[in-house]
């Protein structure tokens, strides 16, 4: 005998409990629905945390390709020490401050990048320098973006998982399985039924004859 096709353990197997166990149907078989929606809702924000993951790792890839050549047009007006003054006074101080905000029911994290103004003469430094930084902060917002994205991924992934653990659970072993015992238990009573009517007709014929007889 499969999983499915197991009968539960019932203590005492009387009408009451028949009428509970069907009650217990429709409610496994709502809450069965209800877990369906939920996964094509997460299922649907998954694959659209997942586009925008590839599309962001793509322009993060772009990004530093562009930061690369404008960094080689930078060294030529400007000596590497230059730039290391540059890039070590442009901020006091960076910092990313974690949040949460939550995704189709999940918990997943929000980052903010914080940035202090350090105490830099922008005058004292070439154009193309500074075109250097704002694009390598540009990079640095996209990457952290991209690790919201994708430890959101992860997150739905695994709450994707447990949904449809409960959900096989249910479809496949917890409702046939009720559905199993109910039909046991409605063949046992119809043939409590049968035996009683069998024995309530041989007293009315014993019953008769003795009358009959008297």
């Amino acid at each position: 005998m499969s999983q499915s096709q197991q009968i539960l353990r019932i203590a005492r197997p009387t009408k009451i409990e028949l009428i509970k166990l069907k009650r217990r149907v429709k409610v496994a078989r709502r809450l069965h629905r209800v877990l369906k929606d939920r996964l094509i809702i997460l299922i649907q924000e998954l694959i659209s945390l997942i586009k925008r993951s590839l599309e962001l790792r793509t322009k993060v890839h772009e990004e530093l390709v562009r930061c690369e050549e404008l960094l080689f047009d930078a060294l030529s007006v400007s000596t590497p020490q230059i730039i290391e003054v540059y890039a070590s006074t442009r901020y006091s101080r960076v910092s990313a401050v974690v949040g949460s905000r939550v995704v189709a029911g999940v918990r997943v994290p929000l980052v903010e990048l914080e940035r202090k103004e350090g105490s830099i003469d922008y005058s004292a430094y070439p154009l193309t320098l500074h075109e250097v930084g704002k694009c390598y902060d540009a990079v640095i917002e996209d990457i952290s973006r991209l690790a919201e994205i994708e430890i959101s991924i992860v997150k739905l992934g695994a709450e994707v998982a447990r949904i449809k653990r409960r959900a096989n659970a249910l479809e496949n072993i917890l409702i046939p399985r009720m559905e199993s015992t109910i039909k046991f238990l409605e063949m046992k009573f119809e043939e409590r039924e049968r035996e009683d009517k069998m024995r309530l007709k041989k007293v009315k014929e014993l019953l008769t004859r003795k009358s009959q007889g008297g």
